[in-house]
């Protein structure tokens, strides 16, 4: 096997590896969108209990102020609940709390609305919501992808200066903005995105006057696009982290080259099938120019470039910790990963 057909090897084994560490997570966001999309659809429903006239509400009726009774139910049962929620220290809790709190008046669709929103800012920041489950996510796919590469180097025999990937190197990592936002501030306009097509969905059916049933439907085809784009989001992150930490193997093991390599198939890009092949220096890597990902769920990654003749088959260099083409991953990493 010549030494290109290595990496491409451990290239494609380490590239599923990342998409299989994104999955689990992503199962799990589904799951909680669920959740949520279930909590949102009972808040309407209840509305819908409480208002609907031949089980339709009409935009006027909608935007009727809440009486006295159901105003001081608001302060009791909801400002309490935002309060309680406001104090996890979330600042985007404490902003919708600040704009309903101090309201004298406050109409029926205007509550149901910062009902929704509340449950929208909990799934998305609050514990275990979205944005913990991308951070932790991505930290996973990032780590994996490093120690391995690291490893594939050390089998090779080639010297590496394996970095420790303790947690405020990882927060270093993960502050990394390669698309003109971290992926914590693309998260948050996930979330606004979808409370906006929400409202907009929610006032269409009051103005058109559709059942409860029909607006449950319009309800959840937006939540199945907020669980889309973040699937999307979530892959093309993934494609980012693990890419980089090739790079940064690349860096760590003294490479001063490093080829594209696209997964070849009906579904590459343009754009992957014209990078395919084309050899970059390590100092001059750019996340989208000359790296990838290159696109939203691309599957693009890269190799190590260097002269076939340097190496004959089977040779190997010697590591500056002596041979380790033997060990398995786990003995590897025992040895030279600090615990």
């Amino acid at each position: 096997m010549s030494s290109r057909e290595y990496w491409a090897q451990r290239a494609a084994q380490r590239e599923q590896e990342a998409q299989l560490i994104a999955e689990k997570y992503l199962a799990q966001m589904q799951q909680r969108l669920k959740e949520a999309q279930r909590d949102i659809l009972h808040q309407i429903e209840a509305f819908y209990a409480r208002y609907a006239n031949d089980n339709k509400i009409s935009l006027f009726e909608a935007r009727k102020l809440l009486n006295s009774q159901e105003l001081e139910e608001f302060k009791k049962v909801d400002l309490e609940r935002f309060r309680a929620m406001a104090l996890e220290g979330n600042p985007q809790y404490e902003n919708l709390l600040n704009a309903i709190s101090y309201r004298v008046r406050i109409s029926r669709l205007e509550l149901l609305l910062a009902q929704i929103e509340m449950t929208m800012l909990h799934l998305y920041g609050g514990k275990n919501g979205l944005q913990e489950y991308v951070y932790t996510g991505l930290v996973d796919v990032y780590q994996n992808s490093y120690y391995h590469f690291m490893y594939d180097f050390a089998m090779t025999g080639i010297p590496t200066n394996v970095q420790i990937l303790d947690d405020i190197t990882m927060r270093e990592v993960m502050s990394y903005n390669w698309s003109g936002k971290e992926f914590s501030e693309r998260i948050w306009g996930h979330e606004q995105e979808t409370m906006r097509q929400i409202r907009k969905s929610l006032e269409q059916s009051f103005i058109i006057g559709r059942s409860i049933d029909k607006t449950a439907k319009e309800i959840v085809k937006v939540t199945d696009v907020a669980y889309s784009r973040a699937e999307a989001l979530v892959r093309t992150e993934a494609s980012f982290f693990h890419n980089l930490a090739a790079h940064n193997s690349y860096r760590d093991s003294g490479m001063e080259k490093y080829e594209i390599l696209a997964t070849l198939d009906m579904r590459t890009s343009e754009i992957c099938r014209y990078q395919d092949g084309k050899v970059y220096n390590v100092k001059d890597y750019k996340p989208g120019t000359n790296a990838p990902p290159f696109h939203v769920r691309c599957r693009t990654t890269t190799i190590p470039y260097f002269d076939e003749s340097e190496y004959t088959n089977g040779e190997k260099r010697q590591s500056m910790n002596g041979l380790v083409d033997s060990m398995t991953y786990e003995e590897w990493s025992s040895k030279f990963i600090p615990k």
